[in-house]
């Protein structure tokens, strides 16, 4: 389960992750993100704003 960092009530001794590696951990099938702390609602645009580009 991905929070925010802010987040009051994420498990103490959890990493911080920098952007990058957030969206590579939330791109993990079986990685929830959190709907209470507002990371689903940060990660989820981020997540599907790149399924349209590709090589060209």
């Amino acid at each position: 389960m991905l929070h925010a960092p802010d987040y009051e009530e994420a498990p103490g001794g959890a990493p911080l992750l920098d952007v990058q590696r957030a969206l590579d951990v939330a791109e993990n099938p079986g990685t929830q993100l959190c709907t209470l702390c507002g990371c689903a609602q940060e990660l989820t645009p981020l997540l599907g704003g790149f399924d349209h580009i590709t090589d060209s």
